[in-house]
């Protein structure tokens, strides 16, 4: 799969930060290197999770094909609205500025969202006469304004609605990781399907893998503690389910909502069977997993929401495990095409869920996970992109594809 194609990849945030969209341009990088792209990376500098990485104070650091341009970093995890904004702002304003010095250094550029302030260096970009595709990770903006981050109807809301709008409608390609996504900003910003092609987001089955292990009963949440997780269902109706059909549940990550999700744990009188073991490395993480029972994944069921699928829940899959999930729309379909989820919306549809899966053939649903989980490798999903390269570098943008 040799292409001399050379390209740049735009992204706020890149391993050894952590989360689902570093994860998944960590992963991305990793595999079109391997299939022969020329990739070259440009990030900000280590900052997330806040307050786990040192100050730099450089404006430009070069570690091979990975080059860090400097951005405010947040001292404290539960930054301030000031220090998000400065943190999502300059490193875009610094990308912009290196993309014009350095504009002969590319055939494609990819700018990943969120932050929507990315889709200034994909507009810039397309004054630069360079090919553009932009992928969407998630629906920043209606989630924003849905858990009132960003008033509706303000200036802010319409300013970002436009750069979105600008930068959707001239890419030479849109990669979008659910089709509810792909299906919703068609219709909301009139883009051209056939341009907008389907990558799932997945994960790298070469990392999460079980050898042999002994599991022990408990369940298990790995990832971000923040206001799109629904931490609160998910915890009552775990209190709902008598003691003596319980298990422990262990909790690991960071977040701005984590202080609360532990005292919400505490005030349900869960404290003995909530336990919270800090930042975990992505090995440590497959360790976890491996050892564990089930996973939980909590999502908000508001109707912005119902486009995610946590990435975590490919993380669970590949290691074997069934999970039990909160929240509407995708999720609910991902549960019910693997045959290994069980979904909720409130505390007594969850305590159904654990007790559900705590009397169901674990080793049946490991199976089935395992079947489930190879199509979405993120493996797989670098050669999907490559397509997509391939088409948008030699100027075939109306081929008619799947998704």
């Amino acid at each position: 799969m040799k292409t001399n194609i050379t390209v740049v990849m735009f992204s706020q945030v890149f391993p050894p930060e952590k989360g689902g969209n570093a994860s998944r341009i960590g992963d991305l990088y990793k595999y079109l290197t391997k299939f022969g792209v020329k990739v070259i990376v440009v990030s900000a500098v280590e900052t997330y999770p806040f307050g786990t990485f040192p100050r730099e104070s450089r404006l430009i650091k070069k570690e091979g094909d990975i080059i860090r341009l400097f951005t405010y970093q947040p001292i404290k995890k539960d930054a301030s609205s000031i220090e998000r904004v400065l943190y999502y702002t300059i490193f875009p304003v610094l990308a912009n500025i290196w993309l014009v010095f350095n504009r002969k250094h590319s055939d494609v550029i990819l700018i990943t969202s969120p932050p929507p302030q990315m889709y200034v260096v994909a507009l810039i970009g397309k004054l630069l006469r360079k090919k553009v595709i932009v992928d969407i990770r998630d629906l920043f903006l209606d989630v924003s304004v849905s858990l009132g981050f960003i008033k509706r109807g303000s200036i802010v809301e319409r300013v970002f609605r436009f750069l979105e709008s600008k930068a959707l409608q001239t890419a030479n390609a849109v990669t979008l990781v659910t089709p509810k996504i792909r299906r919703q900003l068609v219709e909301e910003y009139g883009i051209d399907p056939t341009k907008c092609y389907v990558v799932p987001n997945g994960v790298d089955l070469e990392t999460f893998k079980c050898e042999k292990s002994k599991r022990k009963p408990q369940m298990v949440y790995t990832g971000y503690f923040g206001h799109a997780q629904d931490f609160d269902t998910f915890l009552e109706g775990y209190a709902l389910v008598e003691e003596k059909d319980r298990i422990p549940l262990i909790l690991a990550g960071s977040g701005e909502n984590l202080k609360e999700t532990l005292k919400k744990a505490e005030k349900l009188g869960l404290s003995k069977w909530v336990s919270y073991i800090g930042m975990l490395s992505r090995k440590e993480v497959v360790n976890l997993l491996c050892s564990s029972t089930i996973g939980v994944a909590p999502i908000k069921a508001d109707e912005s929401l119902k486009y995610a699928i946590p990435s975590k829940i490919y993380e669970y899959l590949a290691c074997g495990l069934p999970f039990i999930g909160v929240g509407v729309g995708e999720i609910e379909r991902i549960a019910e095409e693997s045959k290994v989820g069980c979904v909720g919306r409130t505390p007594e549809e969850i305590a159904e869920c654990i007790r559900k899966l705590l009397n169901s053939n674990f080793e049946k649903l490991r199976v089935q996970a395992l079947r489930y989980v190879k199509r979405f490798s993120r493996e797989s999903s670098a050669k999907r992109f490559i397509k997509v390269l391939q088409k948008v570098h030699g100027g075939d943008n109306n081929e008619k594809h799947e998704n």
